[in-house]
C-alpha cells in the first residue's frame, strides 16, 4: 500500500511508464501516516482510496489512470488543497482486478485510514463487487471503467462512473455507427464476464442487423479460431466486449487476411494500441473516449503533464486526472470532507472537465447527456507533445447519451 500527495514531478515517469506507480514520492512510514501530516482534524490531509488494477489483466489501465490520479492532486495540492488548505493524499493498493480482493481493499481503506472516497475499478467484475462494498460502508467509489450495466442498480447509490459509459449506450453508439456507414455484415468477439454478458444484450437490442456474437474466455490469448468463423466480406467487427483480447483480435483480422472497414475496439491507452498494432492501427481500428483530446483544454493540461513528467498525455491519464479534480470539486460543493456529503455533492455536481461535455449524472449515479467519441491512433503527435509517436483522428462522435435508468 502506498500513499502520496503532493509528489515529486520527476518521479511521476515511473507512474506514466511500463514500470508501474512504485517509484511515487510520498510513500508512507511505518506508523501510516504521510509526512506532513496534523494531528488536528481540520488540518490533516483528507485521504482517498485507489484501488488500482497494477497487476494482472487490467494492469495496463490502472498504471495510466493512477498517474493521471496523481498529477492531479499534485496540481490540487500545490493550488492550495481543498476546504481552504486542506491537502489530499491517496492512499493505493493493487485490487490485481480479483473482486474479493478489492473489497477487502475498500473495507480496509474505511477503517484504517478513513478514506472519503475511492476510486480506481477497471474490470466490471471488480466494479460491480466494489459498488455494493461502496453501499456498505457509505462510501462513494468513483469508477474509472468497469462499464457492466449490473455495476449500477438503483440499490446502489454510491457508485459513479466517471471515463466509461455502460453496454447499453455504447452499443446503441455503435449501432449508429454501423448505419450510417450503412454495414450489413457485422461481427463481434464478446468475453465471458460481465461487461462482455452487457455488451452481447446491448447489441442484441441496439443493432438494426444481425450479429454475429462468438464468445471467448476473457482469458483467452489465440483468437484465430474465432477470427476463422467471421464472413470475409465482413464491414465491422465490434471487440468492444472483450476488453483484454481487443488488441490480438485486431491484429489475427489482418493477419489471417481480413480488412474491415472499422473495428471498434474498447477503451485501450492509445500508447498501447499504437505500439501493439504500428501502421495497423490506421487501418480501421477505433479507439473509443470519452476525454476529448481534440480541445483547447485537454491540450493545456496535456502541456503541463508533459512538462512535469516528460511523457504524453492522453485520454486514459485523463480519466486518473478527471477523477481527481471531480473527487476535489465534490469536496469542495459539499463543504466538508464527509462521505455522505461528498455523495450527493456528486450526485449533484455539473463539473466541466476534459471530456466533450460537463460531467453530470442522473439521480442513480449514471453518466448523463456525455458525448463518446471515436478515434484512429495514428502516428502522427500532437503539437503539445512533438516527442510523441501517436495522435488522434477522430472517425465518429455521437450527439449527447442520456443515463440508462438503473434496472430494477
Amino acid at each position: 500500500m502506498r500513499t502520496y500527495g503532493t509528489v515529486d514531478r520527476r518521479q511521476f515517469l515511473a507512474a506514466a511508464g511500463t514500470a508501474g506507480v512504485g517509484a511515487i514520492a510520498g510513500c508512507s512510514n511505518d506508523n501510516g501516516t504521510t509526512a506532513g501530516d496534523a494531528g488536528d482534524s481540520d488540518e490533516e490531509p483528507i485521504r482517498v482510496g485507489a484501488i488500482q488494477p497494477l497487476s494482472g489483466n487490467f494492469s495496463v489501465w490502472g498504471r495510466v489512470h493512477a498517474s493521471g490520479l496523481a498529477f492531479a492532486v499534485d496540481e490540487i495540492n500545490r493550488d492550495g488543497g481543498v476546504l481552504d488548505g486542506r491537502e489530499l493524499n491517496v492512499i493505493e493498493a493493487d485490487s490485481g482486478s480479483d473482486p474479493a480482493e478489492a473489497a477487502s481493499i475498500f473495507e480496509r481503506f474505511a477503517e484504517q485510514e478513513e478514506v472519503v472516497a475511492a476510486t480506481g475499478p477497471v474490470s466490471s467484475d471488480v466494479g460491480i463487487r466494489t459498488a455494493r462494498t461502496a453501499e456498505e460502508l457509505g462510501i462513494p467509489m468513483y469508477m474509472h471503467l468497469a462499464g457492466s450495466s449490473d455495476t449500477i442498480t438503483p440499490e446502489t447509490r454510491h457508485a459513479f462512473r466517471v471515463g466509461l459509459l455502460p453496454a447499453e449506450p455504447t452499443m446503441r453508439a455503435q449501432a449508429a455507427l454501423a448505419e450510417t456507414r450503412g454495414y450489413e455484415s457485422i461481427s463481434a468477439i464478446v468475453a465471458d464476464y460481465a461487461w462482455g454478458r452487457s455488451v452481447r444484450s446491448a447489441i442484441e437490442a441496439a443493432f438494426a442487423v444481425d450479429v454475429d456474437i462468438q464468445v471467448a474466455p476473457v482469458s483467452e490469448s489465440d483468437f484465430s479460431t474465432y477470427v476463422r468463423q467471421i464472413p470475409d466480406d465482413v464491414g465491422m467487427v465490434v471487440t468492444s466486449g472483450h476488453p483484454p483480447g481487443v488488441l490480438t483480435i485486431t491484429r489475427q483480422l489482418y493477419e489471417l487476411g481480413y480488412d474491415p472497414e472499422v473495428v471498434t475496439g474498447s477503451s485501450w491507452p492509445p500508447d498501447v494500441v499504437r505500439s501493439t498494432l504500428g501502421a495497423d492501427s490506421e487501418r480501421g481500428f477505433t479507439h473509443v473516449h470519452l476525454a476529448d483530446p481534440y480541445s483547447d483544454e485537454f491540450a493545456e493540461v496535456a502541456e503541463r503533464y508533459a512538462r512535469a513528467v516528460g511523457a504524453q498525455f492522453n485520454t486514459h491519464t485523463a480519466h486518473g486526472y478527471v477523477t481527481g479534480k471531480l473527487i476535489a470539486q465534490a469536496i469542495e460543493n459539499a463543504g466538508e470532507a464527509d462521505p455522505e456529503a461528498v455523495t450527493e455533492a456528486t450526485r449533484a455536481i455539473e463539473f466541466d472537465t476534459l471530456f466533450a461535455n460537463p460531467i453530470q449524472y442522473a439521480d442513480s449515479g449514471e453518466l448523463k447527456n456525455q458525448i463518446q467519441v471515436y478515434s484512429t491512433i495514428t502516428g502522427d503527435p500532437p503539437s503539445h507533445y512533438p516527442e510523441g509517436n501517436y495522435g488522434y483522428t477522430e472517425v465518429f462522435r455521437t450527439d449527447p447519451l442520456p443515463a440508462i435508468p438503473a434496472e430494477a
